[in-house]
């Protein structure tokens, strides 16, 4: 990942290898990796669509649809500003035939995202829970921080409404809010699988995917979790070649056969 300040307060930012480049602002809401982890677990293919709830700047969005040539990605996004962001990173990245962003409140959603027409969709929503933080300064980095009208309920909802009943929805969050994700999936929406997002070997995991395969049954999948560093900071060789080489990271469980 690497940035070019640009006039106006916008850095232009090279993402998975420079086949996506990204506007953002400067002192604004900035991408991490988690946004190219969160797209290299979907498990999309080409010809299919997709929708990136909360998009901010498309970082996910367009790091999906540079990885799988034909695939479809509508972006929603509530922050006006952030959407136009995206849409402009759509077309200096060459995608804006197949990325598309709505500007819209996941609590009241456009019609451009109608429920259960989308193979596979996925999600950043923000990790803290309102009252449990400080809130940063800068309005933009607080909302895709902190938990607002839309509680991770209502994110987890929305999604699993717009896709189709043999898509999936991945998301990615804080590792410990895993047990209020799990426990509002229960055991009625599909399979579940779960991979930790380890900073390097014998770390605490501080993030983790989750994604759910919906009209599939079974225990929840445990994954062998992904360790982002060595010791020397490095990333490691398999988080290089997702961050770099535009790698897909595998969330179904390859002994898993659907009877």
């Amino acid at each position: 990942m690497s940035s070019l300040c640009q006039p106006g307060g916008l850095t232009k930012t090279q993402l998975l290898g420079q086949r996506v480049t990204c506007l953002q602002s400067e002192n604004g809401f900035r991408v991490a990796i988690d946004a190219l982890l969160l797209a290299a677990a979907v498990p999309a293919r080409p010809g299919q669509i997709t929708m990136d709830v909360g998009c901010g700047t498309g970082a996910a969005a367009l790091c999906l649809a540079a990885r799988i040539r034909g695939v479809h990605v509508t972006g929603l996004e509530i922050q006006p500003d952030l959407a136009e962001l995206a849409r402009l990173s759509a077309a200096l990245s060459g995608l804006s035939a197949r990325v598309d962003v709505v500007s819209g409140d996941l609590l009241d959603p456009p019609s451009d995202v109608t429920a259960g027409t989308f193979d596979h969709v996925f999600a950043n929503p923000p990790y803290i829970k309102p009252g449990t933080g400080q809130a940063p300064a800068n309005q933009a980095r607080a909302l895709a921080t902190i938990e607002g009208d839309a509680s991770l309920e209502n994110w987890l909802e929305f999604c699993l409404a717009r896709t189709t009943p043999s898509g999936t929805v991945t998301i990615v969050h804080r590792h410990d809010r895993l047990a209020d994700i799990l426990e509002y999936l229960g055991d009625c929406y599909g399979r579940v699988a779960v991979m930790s997002l380890i900073p390097k070997q014998g770390a605490a995991p501080k993030r983790v995917l989750v994604q759910v395969t919906k009209g599939q049954e079974g225990p929840i999948s445990y994954l062998q979790g992904l360790i982002l560093h060595e010791d020397d900071r490095r990333y490691s060789n398999k988080a290089e070649g997702i961050l770099r080489h535009a790698q897909p990271l595998q969330m179904w469980d390859p002994g898993y056969v659907k009877e």
